[in-house]
């Protein structure tokens, strides 16, 4: 699995992860499963947002 990352770069992290919440919440609200969602920080101090989707958990069943 890869990671998409968001077009746009923030300045500030506080705002950086709140689109990661957003990302977060809209793809659970649509049934995409559970996603990974990353705040990073660029070199030059910038923000950014990255996810990718997670692998179901298996349940053995016994």
């Amino acid at each position: 699995m890869s990671w998409v990352y968001e077009a746009q770069l923030y300045d500030s992290k506080s705002v950086a992860a709140y689109v990661a919440m957003c990302v977060r919440d809209d793809r659970l609200l649509r049934g995409d499963g559970p996603v990974k969602v990353q705040v990073f920080r660029t070199r030059r101090g910038n923000y950014g947002v990255r996810y990718r989707a997670q692998p179901p958990l298996s349940r053995e069943v016994t």
